[in-house]
């Protein structure tokens, strides 16, 4: 059996990785594109050597940009970047 604090605790963690898991469109293939952008938006996320540090430049790395607000859910790392600076709706400025 287990305790009503270990109960709550888990309960705590499902629910704050359900409210910042943002949209994933991977059933239809939507998020294809965002998905194979991978290297390019990981180097931005991981701040590796020679890669931009605006986080912004996420949206450089698909076309249409527009899409990367359709699927940054579908990876933890772009979805913690996203919901950090509220990187979305994307307003077509944001990579300047």
């Amino acid at each position: 059996m287990y305790s009503a604090s270990a109960l709550a605790f888990v309960a705590t963690l499902i629910t704050a990785a359900v409210a910042t898991t943002g949209p994933c469109e991977i059933q239809d293939y939507t998020c294809n594109p965002v998905m194979d952008a991978s290297g390019c938006y990981n180097a931005i996320i991981l701040g590796w050597e020679g890669a931009s540090t605006n986080p912004a430049d996420i949206f450089k790395c698909v076309d249409p940009p527009e899409l990367m607000c359709r699927c940054y859910g579908c990876t933890d790392g772009l979805d913690e970047l996203v919901n950090k600076y509220s990187l979305c709706p994307y307003n077509g400025t944001s990579t300047s």
